[in-house]
């Protein structure tokens, strides 16, 4: 009977140590591991705080509207006649895309007036002098810098170089018998110019030469015109 009851003894004892010993164990495991919980959400927050956000650029993307003025004259063969500037206007609208480097395309009416002095062996040698309009329809490609692209909706200042063809559509009457037939319908002008944006609104100043002679006679007569505009962007 008493190693029956030692025996018991025992085993109550060893049952409760045990107990004792995992409970233990438990609960120091525990706190450890959400120790280490709190420790992985801390290093990943603060790792977020640390990594800069990535700032996208996104390119500029504006529609353009103008109108302007115009001062065009005829870069002629000195001793066969000459050419003084005249007043024409210009309608046009535009896309524009880019931030410093852009580019830029549209379409503009072209209502250039010319004069014509002393223009010899051709219809009417007795007229001497002769103003008339061509009018025109134009397509510039520009390419240009914008030098101010980090207040861009503010204020900018542009340079731009690019290509005009342009297609004649119509030439006025005069008195020296030129007519669309007797003009170069087809034209390519090289074009350069600078710009300046104030919020909304837009000034532009440029200068176009034609490559090719406005009149088909063997007369050098290549076409050149200065301008200024004045538009909206949005």
């Amino acid at each position: 009977m008493k190693i029956n009851s030692v025996q018991s003894t025992f085993k109550v004892t060893s049952v409760f140590i045990l107990s004792l010993f995992f409970s233990n164990f438990i609960y120091a495991q525990e706190p450890a591991s959400q120790d280490s919980v709190v420790q992985n959400i801390t290093v990943q927050d603060s790792t977020k705080q640390e990594t800069p956000a990535k700032k996208t650029k996104k390119k500029k993307d504006s529609f353009k509207v103008f109108a302007g003025g115009s001062l065009s004259s005829i870069n002629v063969a000195p001793e066969r006649f000459e050419s003084n500037p005249q007043t024409g206007y210009l309608l046009g609208f535009s896309y524009k895309s880019g931030r410093f480097f852009y580019y830029e395309i549209g379409a503009r009416y072209n209502h250039a007036m010319y004069q014509a002095i002393n223009l010899t062996n051709y219809q009417t040698s007795s007229a001497e002098s002769s103003i008339f309009n061509l009018n025109a329809i134009d397509f510039p490609i520009k390419f240009g810098l914008n030098l101010t692209s980090f207040a861009d909706r503010l204020i900018g200042v542009r340079i731009f170089a690019g290509a005009v063809p342009s297609f004649t559509l119509q030439v006025g009457d005069n008195n020296m018998g030129f007519t669309k037939d007797n003009v170069n319908n087809f034209n390519i002008y090289g074009e350069g110019g600078i710009g300046i944006d104030v919020a909304f609104m837009f000034v532009e100043a440029g200068f176009n030469y034609g490559f090719n002679d406005m009149l088909l006679n063997d007369i050098q007569s290549n076409p050149q015109q200065f301008y200024v505009n004045l538009g909206f962007r949005f």
